[in-house]
């Protein structure tokens, strides 16, 4: 943890409440209000929503539209502030672990956290799916995996990326999963049929995801996480996601138990269900224990800060040396 001299020698505009300030104007006005509306009324201009089925209407208004110009002004407002280039590079190919097969590792995560708590659903006999799927509707399913991919990388760009990111420059990690995981669970707040399971499980889900941003060194990771729990849930499984019922799917919901929400929970969908608490705390347990193995948990006490002028300081000891 940081020493009272350190925290009081953070400035102004790095102190976690300016850090959140940014993330509001700049994710939530900017880019998810201003720039989302104003696509929304280019978009219907160029392509009627009575031209396209319903399906590609639900895709379209949950994944693609609110959040590709806060996906497109991640980039612009990382890169046009000098401050913030280095949060632009984390998000780039290459950079730590960000690697094709990070990001496929990342998608086999997301899709069997999920479909065990879909599974666990099933077999309590809390749910019954049918299957409705044709394959002329694979073109569809591709589009919206894109789609859903935006969304997911979207919010993960901002939280484990900016917030995670800014605070842990000053802060030690664990504040920085701490914070940016409280945001990620206060988004869902106005999402319909919340309630506090739900939101409990999504600020887990927050913090499983930031110590595996954290331990793999990989945005990509935690991106494609986030996008295969979705997309299983909402497009494979058909069950509601964070509230959001899809139009299509590729097998559909015939029955669900809608007195006990233990395994299941008829508005918010698994996420909302104790199987998705127990999955995702074992998920932030297997990267705390890859993180030990690696002898890096001490690192969970550190902000980049100190150890940068620790590599700086140790640097020019060994150019004095030579």
């Amino acid at each position: 943890m940081l020493g009272e001299k350190e925290v009081k020698g953070t400035s102004l505009n790095n102190r976690i409440v300016w850090i959140l300030l940014a993330y509001f104007v700049h994710f939530i006005v900017i880019g998810s209000g201003i720039l989302a509306v104003l696509f929304e009324l280019l978009f219907e201009r160029v392509i009627p929503y009575d031209q396209i089925s319903d399906g590609m209407i639900f895709v379209l208004a949950a994944y693609l539209i609110p959040f590709l110009p806060a996906f497109i002004w991640f980039f612009v407002y990382t890169v046009i502030s000098k401050k913030n280039r280095p949060i632009f590079r984390s998000a780039l190919y290459g950079y730590g672990q960000n690697t094709p097969g990070s990001f496929l590792k990342g998608l086999l995560a997301g899709f069997v956290t999920n479909a065990i708590c879909v599974l666990a659903a099933l077999l309590r006999g809390d749910i019954k799916l049918s299957f409705n799927f044709y394959a002329d509707e694979i073109p569809f399913y591709l589009f919206a995996l894109v789609c859903v991919c935006i969304q997911s990388s979207t919010e993960e760009l901002w939280n484990r990326g900016f917030i995670m990111e800014r605070v842990w420059v000053h802060y030690p990690v664990w504040v920085a999963i701490l914070v940016n995981s409280l945001i990620f669970g206060a988004l869902h707040l106005m999402n319909p049929g919340v309630s506090v399971l739900p939101i409990v499980n999504i600020v887990i889900v927050g913090i499983a995801y930031s110590i595996a941003c954290w331990n793999t060194e990989s945005l990509w990771f935690v991106m494609a996480a986030h996008t295969a729990w979705n997309f299983t849930q909402n497009l494979i499984f058909g069950l509601p996601n964070s509230g959001l019922v899809s139009r299509i799917s590729v097998f559909k919901l015939e029955a669900a138990n809608m007195n006990d929400p233990l395994f299941y929970d008829s508005a918010f969908g698994v996420e909302g269900s104790l199987p998705a608490t127990i999955v995702n705390i074992g998920l932030a347990v297997y990267f705390i224990w890859s993180a030990k193995k690696q002898g890096r948990l001490d690192e969970l006490n550190q902000s980049i800060e100190p150890r940068e002028k620790v590599e700086v300081l140790s640097t020019v000891e060994e150019r004095s040396n030579a």
